[in-house]
Parts: C-alpha cells; sequence; structure tokens
C-alpha cells in the first residue's frame, strides 16, 4: 500500500515524514533505557500532554515554580520526535543527556518501542482513553491528508499516523497488573484528578503533602493548563492547533451518526470485550 504523500510507513505503520522520519524510528528500538526512566505511554489523542504535565509537576514537586518557563516538551521529550522548531534535532538526543530520572512520553506500539523497556523495566504510566472520541478529537489534529469519510474508514483500519489504537491499548492492558505499569483511564482523570495525582504519585514513590497535592492539582486542570503555553503549545504541522482543546468526554455522541457508531461498535466492541476492558462514555 503506498503511503499518502508527506507519509511513509515504517513496519507497517504510518508515519508523518517531517515529524518521525525512519532513522528517528530505528534509534528508538535502540535507545539505552534505564531502570530509574519513567515512561508516559498513550495513543494519541488521550491525555498525553496532561498527564505529562502531572508528572512533570510530580518530579519537580520540591520547587514546582522552577518549571513555569520551560516547554513541556523539553520536561518531558517525545521519543520518537523529530522536532521542526528545533532544527529538526531527534528528541532522543535531548534525552542522551537528560539526567535521572527521565520522563520520556511516546504513542509507538509496543513492537517499535525501544528494546530494553522489556529488560530494564522502567515505570510506565499508560493512558486510555474512549476511542470514539480518540476518532474525533485525532481528526481534528489534522495529522492526516484526508476527507472525514476516508479518516473514518483509515482509523478504524489502524491506517492512521502510529496505528491500529486496539493495538496500543492492547499490549499495556493485558501488562496493567504488572508491578512497573499504571494503567489508568482518560475519564477516570476526568472524573477525580485529585485522586489521580495522588496515585501517580504514589506509584512513582514521590509521596506528596496535602497543600502539593492540591497545587499539582490546580495547575494540572485543564482551564489552568489551556492558558500555559509552556504546555498547551501549538502543534507543528497542520493548521497549528493548540494540543489542548475541550478536554471533555463523551463528544463523539454530538458527532457522530448512528451508522457511524454502528461501526465503531462493529470494529471494536468484539475486540474490547475479548480482553475485558471497559470504557466510560462508550454507549
Amino acid at each position: 500500500m503506498a503511503a499518502p504523500k508527506g507519509f511513509h510507513y515504517y513496519e507497517g505503520v504510518l508515519f508523518y515524514d517531517l515529524l518521525f522520519p525512519v532513522p528517528s524510528l530505528e534509534a528508538v528500538k535502540e535507545f539505552q533505557v534505564r531502570e530509574d526512566d519513567v515512561f508516559l505511554a498513550t495513543y494519541p489523542k488521550s491525555g498525553t500532554t496532561w498527564t505529562a504535565e502531572i508528572l512533570s509537576l510530580i518530579r519537580n514537586s520540591d520547587d514546582i515554580d522552577s518549571i513555569d518557563k520551560v516547554p513541556l516538551l523539553k520536561r518531558v521529550p517525545c521519543i520518537e520526535l523529530v522536532n521542526p522548531e528545533e532544527n529538526c534535532i531527534p528528541e532522543l538526543k535531548l534525552l542522551e543527556t537528560m539526567g535521572s530520572p527521565r520522563y520520556i512520553r511516546t504513542h509507538l506500539i509496543k513492537r517499535l518501542l525501544p528494546c530494553e523497556i522489556f529488560t530494564a523495566k522502567p515505570k510506565v504510566v499508560y493512558v486510555a482513553r474512549n476511542p470514539k472520541d480518540v476518532l474525533i478529537s485525532y481528526y481534528e489534529f489534522k495529522l492526516h491528508p484526508w476527507s472525514w469519510e476516508e479518516y473514518f474508514d483509515n482509523f478504524l483500519k489502524g491506517n492512521v499516523c502510529y496505528g491500529s489504537w486496539f493495538e496500543n491499548v492492547e499490549y499495556w492492558w493485558e501488562h496493567r497488573n504488572d508491578d512497573n505499569v499504571l494503567f489508568v483511564f482518560y475519564e477516570d482523570m476526568i472524573r477525580d484528578l485529585k485522586g489521580h495525582v495522588r496515585k501517580i504519585a504514589d506509584f512513582l514513590n514521590k509521596p506528596l503533602d496535602e497543600a502539593t497535592l492540591n497545587e499539582i492539582t490546580r495547575r494540572s486542570s485543564f482551564d489552568v493548563m489551556k492558558e500555559n503555553p509552556n504546555a498547551n503549545f501549538k502543534a507543528p504541522f497542520g493548521d497549528g492547533l493548540r494540543l489542548l482543546r475541550r478536554g471533555k468526554p463523551g463528544i463523539w455522541k454530538s458527532r457522530l451518526t448512528e451508522a457511524e457508531n454502528e461501526a465503531i461498535e462493529k470494529a471494536f466492541s468484539r475486540r474490547m470485550q475479548e480482553i475485558k476492558i471497559e470504557f466510560s462514555f462508550y454507549s
């Protein structure tokens, strides 16, 4: 299958040429993982920026104000990304120079991740979001060249940038009980942000006093983050959309037709039942 103009396939997965060139993706596999690394893994548009800010605030909980002027991409780099606004230097080059513990984000499926992630066993926070809302949000993010109808069909087939939503989620769901994995749901984070900040901090062995917990919860609220240009930066492609937009669950209900909803149900529901994963706002 030929990739659309401006895109390429790497090991059967579609990627955007400008941001994810083949040499960068190949280098990711050989990346040296440290045992004290912390990975944030998600499928795109599943609360990645939001959770990265929470992780960064927890990491710097002794001096939260010190990170105010540091862009989030510098604090929690995306390992597979080549940033065109930084002279196209791969983010993994930045990671190689960072002190421990490094906080690292990724959207890659299991077979494209660093090989050492499975032997060094760093801590991994995985965030999963209702696929119906992911479909809408990812379409609006414009990391594709298609009309709505074309995009919808390709999303269900897993033929979008970063590949299959289900393949991404399935691996980490199956490993959700591993000691080094914390699997959380986007919708649950919205419902109880403070509780999830505490849960993540405890998982990272960074217990927070009540005052710090409250401040991190405040700073990582959607309304505060949306006004923070170092967290809610513009995407370096498409229409330059801000990464944080609505932050509401169940957006699909006002966007999908009955036929489109039935198509998603047919594509995902049986497989979700097989692995026993359920999402809020799915029906």
